[in-house]
Parts: structure tokens; C-alpha cells; sequence
């Protein structure tokens, strides 16, 4: 394995979000022990090439632009192609931490993921990562050292280098998954409790490779995350206007307040907003007796089978 992990960001036309995504990342003192790819596709903004010049001093930066795919659903070949190596080449470090411009992540967003690989993902094959916070939930106040494990994936915060190649390298090198996203569905999970046209997009994609390997998933009781585009396929509506400068203030205030962020955009349910610096935490453990978490739902493990694998596995463990 690699000495750097990495930090594979998706990003396009949304430069200042990309820039605070940036400035929250590197206000970690082990940025330096990261490799950032920043994922894209011909026709993106070109002023991105300009927030990533200012960071370069800062972290070790690199641009992977991609020929823009014949895909049906926007971004969904950005998105998840990002998981593999350039090229579509299998993974070699550690764990991915993976990012979209507009999911602005906490201060600590480093520190956790790392602690959930160190403690969790390398302990335990049948957790595929950690994964952000449903956003129903994530402006509730919620336990900072508590984890939550079910059979939901949200879209994913971080995953082992291990699992990419494993699980999803055999899905996200064919061309059929990008090409007819629905018909890929059909005919490789056609046992999914998801309809084939619901919950379509890249974490549907994701969440159907998990249930076929029947694979948990972690996720926050504390948001580490929040996801303030408003702009894309899914979001449009007022975002910021002016200079680069000029809209990096305008997110600064907006992250500091979801009803107005929310009064902008045509998908209000989709916007949500939490405290960039991140809570103060120690340790994080696992909820298995789902008696912890204070502001957080489980999804379809309804027999609490993260517990009995937990249990078994750390029993195996100690034999």
C-alpha cells in the first residue's frame, strides 16, 4: 500500500464551494499525509483551476479531467469513478476519504474517517465504510462519539482501499453501469428490495453493490458534513453571485444558517447545514445496542444484524 492516502473530491462547476471545501480540509495539521484528486470533466469551471492553484502550496494536489460520459443521470460517472485509481486502475493506499464540492465537510472531517478506518474498516470486512449522515437528521444535535450501523448507505464518507477493489472495481470498470444506469440494475441486482428506477443515482449504485455483498455501513449520530449546493441537477436554485471572493463570503454566512440557505433553493429537503468546525471528541464506538445514538434512525436491519456481526466477529477475535 501507498504511504498517502487519498482524498478523491468530485467537482465541476462550483469553485467556491470547492475552495471552503479546501480551506476545511487543510486546517488539519496531516493534510500533508493525503494526496487530494480532484475529480472532473471537460467543459468544468475554469476557475476551479484557480482555487486548486492556491492550495498547491499547501497539499499535494492533483486534476484528473475526464471525457464528459454519454451517461443518462448527471454526474454519475464523475461520481463514482472517482472511487478508482486514474484510469480505472485499482486502488493501492489504505482507505479514500471521498467528497463532493457541495458536502462541505467539518474540521475534523480527517481525524474521523481515519479513526473509522484505523478502528473499524480494517477490523471488521463486512462494514463497506462510513458513510454521511442522513440529512432528514443531520441539523439534530446527535452524540459526537456515537456510530450507527445499518444496511442504508447515504452517499460515503470513507472507504478501505481493500473494499474499492474488492466490491466495487468489478461494477465501476463497465461501461453497461454508466451507459444505461436502470438497465445495469436490472439485470445484476434484480433481487434489490429498491425498485430498478428508485434511488437511481451514484448512491443507489453503491447502496445496491452493498446489499448484494450483504455489507454494513457506518454513519455519524453528529453530523461531519453538510450539503449546501445550490446548483446541479438536483438543486437548483439562487446561489451566490459576484467574484470568487465575493461568493466564498456569501457561503460563509449561508453555511451559518439552514433556513436561509434553504429559502434559496427549489430542493428545500436537501439542504442542511451543521457547525464547520465539527464537535470535540475523543473515541467513537458503535452503537450496537441502539441505545446511544440521540438523533439518528436505523434502515432496513430490522433484526439489528450489525449487532450479532459485531459480536461474532469480536468473540472470533478474542478465541
Amino acid at each position: 500500500m501507498s504511504s498517502k492516502n487519498v482524498i478523491a473530491i468530485c467537482a465541476y462547476n462550483k469553485p467556491d464551494l470547492l475552495y471552503l471545501y479546501l480551506e476545511q480540509l487543510c486546517s488539519d495539521p496531516t493534510i500533508g499525509d493525503y494526496i487530494i484528486e480532484i475529480h472532473t470533466e471537460e467543459g468544468y469551471s475554469p476557475e476551479q483551476d484557480d482555487v486548486i492553484q492556491m492550495y498547491r502550496d499547501r497539499v499535494e494536489i492533483v486534476q484528473i479531467v475526464k471525457e464528459k460520459h454519454r451517461c443518462p443521470l448527471t454526474g454519475f460517472h464523475n461520481i463514482l469513478s472517482s472511487y478508482l485509481g486514474q484510469n480505472y486502475k485499482p486502488r493501492t493506499c489504505d482507505f479514500v476519504i471521498i467528497g463532493e464540492e457541495d458536502i462541505l465537510p467539518t474540521k475534523d472531517q480527517l481525524r474521523f474517517n481515519k479513526y473509522i478506518y484505523d478502528n473499524y474498516l480494517k477490523k471488521y470486512p463486512r462494514i463497506m465504510g462510513a458513510a454521511h449522515k442522513r440529512r432528514p437528521e443531520t441539523e439534530m444535535d446527535g452524540d459526537p462519539e456515537v456510530l450507527i450501523g445499518d444496511y442504508q448507505c447515504t452517499s460515503l464518507s470513507v472507504i478501505s482501499g481493500e473494499m474499492i477493489n474488492n466490491a466495487l472495481f468489478p461494477h465501476l470498470t463497465r461501461d453497461a453501469l454508466y451507459n444505461n444506469p436502470l438497465g445495469y440494475y436490472a439485470a445484476n441486482f434484480p433481487d434489490s428490495r429498491m425498485n430498478t428506477r428508485e434511488h437511481t443515482h451514484h448512491d443507489g449504485a453503491i447502496e445496491r453493490i452493498m446489499e448484494n455483498e450483504k455489507l454494513f455501513v457506518l454513519k455519524p449520530d453528529q453530523a461531519r458534513s453538510m450539503h449546501v449546493g445550490l446548483s446541479g441537477i438536483f438543486c437548483k436554485g439562487q446561489a451566490p453571485e459576484g467574484t470568487l471572493e465575493e461568493r466564498v463570503a456569501q457561503w460563509r454566512e449561508l453555511i451559518k444558517d439552514g433556513d436561509k440557505l434553504r429559502s434559496l433553493s427549489t430542493h428545500p429537503q436537501d439542504m442542511v447545514v451543521t457547525d464547520p468546525e465539527g464537535p470535540k471528541w475523543d473515541k467513537l464506538i458503535l452503537d450496537t445496542e441502539r441505545d446511544l445514538a440521540k438523533a439518528s434512525s436505523w434502515w432496513y436491519d430490522t433484526e439489528n444484524d450489525f449487532k450479532k456481526y459485531i459480536n461474532e466477529k469480536g468473540n472470533s477475535n478474542r478465541s
